[in-house]
């Protein structure tokens, strides 16, 4: 909590942006919403405090749990020791979601022959947990990834340090996507509200959000493969 320790004691919407990484313009959904508390205020001015850089960190933890925004509203209102907070909430305590949970031999078949050398790194990264006589894979997506990567030469713990990069860029890229949806309303954007239309076509979605964000992932590493050289 260092960097939340070393916060100034009144920020700008702009320092506060840059302090936390999450943009200005996020920033004022999250208020609308309600899970960032309003700033104060100094003249005409809002001014922001460490609390709101801890609790932007917060959100963009719990947002990489795969939490909705809706359900940590929910978490922020509710009492610390209530249920969300036991499972979410980074400030709590760690825990994941429940994922897959596969037997011995179920853990055997996806990890094939490389399961010696690599179940113990999986475990310290936390791509399986021990689970109820089994294991528990709480994202069998990022443990496939994982895996990929292995293959081609990368350890594990560099796995998890890109797992969190992915999750956090994704939630933030998410929240900007939903704002373009709702600044588009009776414009470009004639549904009935976004999270109605998302419910109505969620397997038709989610299987072209895969696709496309899959391969646009892939092409754009490519990419920057190439032009950086690396």
């Amino acid at each position: 909590m260092d960097r939340y320790n070393a916060a100034p004691e009144r920020l700008s919407r702009t320092q506060l942006a840059e302090l936390s990484g999450v943009p200005a313009r996020t920033i004022r959904y999250y208020h609308s919403l309600g899970v960032l508390p309003k700033p104060g205020r100094a003249g005409k001015e809002a001014v922001y405090t460490g609390e709101h850089v801890e609790r932007l960190s917060a959100i963009t933890a719990m947002q990489a749990r795969g939490l909705r925004l809706d359900a940590i509203r929910e978490v922020f209102e509710g009492p610390r020791d209530g249920e969300w907070h036991a499972v979410f909430d980074p400030r709590y305590g760690d825990s994941a979601d429940p994922g897959a949970v596969v037997d011995d031999e179920g853990l055997s078949d996806l990890l094939g022959d490389r399961r010696a050398d690599v179940l113990p790194e999986l475990l310290a990264n936390g791509y399986v947990h021990a689970f109820d006589g089994g294991w528990r894979i709480p994202e069998p997506a990022m443990l496939t990834g994982a895996l990929v990567l292995y293959d081609l030469g990368a350890d594990i713990s560099l796995s998890g340090t890109l797992r969190a990069l992915i999750r956090t860029r994704i939630a933030a890229l998410a929240d900007e996507m939903v704002i373009a949806f709702r600044d588009a309303a009776a414009t470009s954007y004639g549904g009935d509200e976004i999270p109605i239309d998302l419910d109505r076509f969620r397997d038709r979605f989610r299987a072209a959000a895969r696709e496309v964000g899959g391969a646009t992932l892939a092409s754009e590493i490519e990419r920057a493969a190439r032009e950086l050289d690396v």
